[in-house]
């Protein structure tokens, strides 16, 4: 009972620390938005300044959503990959994913000369480089999946993702050792 009171104090402040750093991350930054304002528009009054609500609404809000949703996917698949692999350090170099995204962008950028002007222009944005470094861990990913689906070892499956790592950091090797520039 006693360690349940723990858990559960601990919890509703953690919970607490969230929402302080939260209000704390919206109302800093180069333009200081007072917390009074923020909690006024959230309860649906205007703010004193126009931009104030600009900049909350459009840009701030929207990455400290994206940076609270992004830290609990990457808690979470962390926690899965430690428990598949009952290794404490297991992480996703284990599985060769950070090597496969890190190639799906070197590809993007080393074959981005192929490409015409207009379409490495568009290439080149933000969300370019992301969806090229989505698609080469997924490709990996999905390699390493199809290889475990005959592997039924967790330890198998291990030596396979740092192959396929190995494997693909030799790839962005060669990619930069006969770079067309």
């Amino acid at each position: 009972m006693l360690q349940t009171r723990k858990h559960t104090f601990l919890f509703i402040l953690l919970i607490i620390v969230l929402v302080v750093l939260f209000f704390t991350n919206i109302s800093l930054g180069s333009v200081s938005i007072p917390v009074k304002e923020i909690i006024n528009s959230f309860l649906g009054s205007s703010m004193d300044k126009e931009s104030w609500e600009i900049i909350l609404w459009n840009f701030r809000l929207p990455k400290a959503f994206t940076a609270i949703l992004v830290g609990m996917a990457l808690s979470i698949s962390g926690l899965l990959m430690q428990t598949l692999f009952r290794n404490p350090l297991a992480g996703p170099f284990v599985l060769g994913i950070s090597s496969g995204a890190s190639l799906g962008v070197a590809i993007l950028i080393l074959g981005a000369s192929f490409l015409g002007a207009n379409i490495s222009s568009y290439a080149f944005t933000n969300f370019g480089l992301a969806i090229a470094a989505s698609l080469g861990a997924f490709l990996v990913l999905s390699a390493v999946m199809v290889a475990a689906q005959k592997v039924k070892n967790t330890m198998s499956i291990l030596i396979i993702g740092l192959m396929f790592g190995s494997l693909t950091s030799a790839v962005i090797s060669i990619l930069e050792f006969w770079k067309p520039w």
